[in-house]
């Protein structure tokens, strides 16, 4: 099979997930996984982040992994369950005119988060996966936050595989344990995006 000719931004994509992190990096995250695997949500969040001042940059950056773990999925224990926990503070920049946290910040979060436990989910199963493109995001609204609150996302893989991954999001809020949102989203890789990553 041919390679794929890379451009400098995909071989530096590359060649940065396969570089260790400091572990300084990882230090503070808990959860049952390898180290190695708990860099890769880490590491992918950098790489959303240094693609420049694009939508939702504010927030992106101050996104943190708190855990990751692997385990059997409760509902089928042959598979793997990736779970990625991340936390960020609600800033006004990310409200609506009533000072509360806006449904696209939500989305946004889910977006970005889910992707997490998928990737999560693939190197658990010993698949070099990289995110991709999302197909469908739903989501339920079932409370608000405001300025000041600190969100808890929690990410399950739902399906992982080559073809398509699928996962689940809860935005909670963390002081008053309180599910602010939920949703799934379901992804698929960009064109010839697996020949980039072997």
């Amino acid at each position: 099979m041919d390679t794929v000719p890379r451009n400098k931004q995909q071989e530096a994509t590359r060649k940065f997930i396969l570089e260790p992190l400091d572990p300084s990096l990882t230090a503070h995250i808990d959860g049952n996984a390898p180290v190695s695997i708990k860099e890769l949500p880490v590491k992918w969040l950098a790489i959303f982040r240094s693609r420049g001042n694009g939508f939702c940059h504010d927030i992106a950056e101050r996104v943190v992994v708190t855990e990751v773990s692997i385990g059997p999925r409760i509902e089928n224990p042959e598979k793997i369950e990736g779970k990625v926990v991340c936390e960020v503070e609600v800033r006004p920049e990310m409200c609506n005119a009533d000072g509360v946290l806006d449904q696209g910040a939500m989305i946004f979060l889910i977006d970005e988060c889910s992707t997490l436990s998928m990737v999560v989910a693939n190197a658990a199963e010993g698949r070099s996966s990289p995110p991709g493109v999302s197909c469908s995001i739903n989501a339920l609204f079932h409370g608000s936050a405001l300025a000041g609150t600190t969100l808890r996302v929690v990410n399950r893989s739902l399906a992982a595989g080559v073809e398509s991954n699928s996962g689940q999001t809860q935005v909670w809020d963390k002081e008053n344990q309180r599910l602010i949102a939920s949703g799934t989203q379901l992804t698929m890789p960009p064109s010839n995006q697996a020949k980039l990553m072997n």
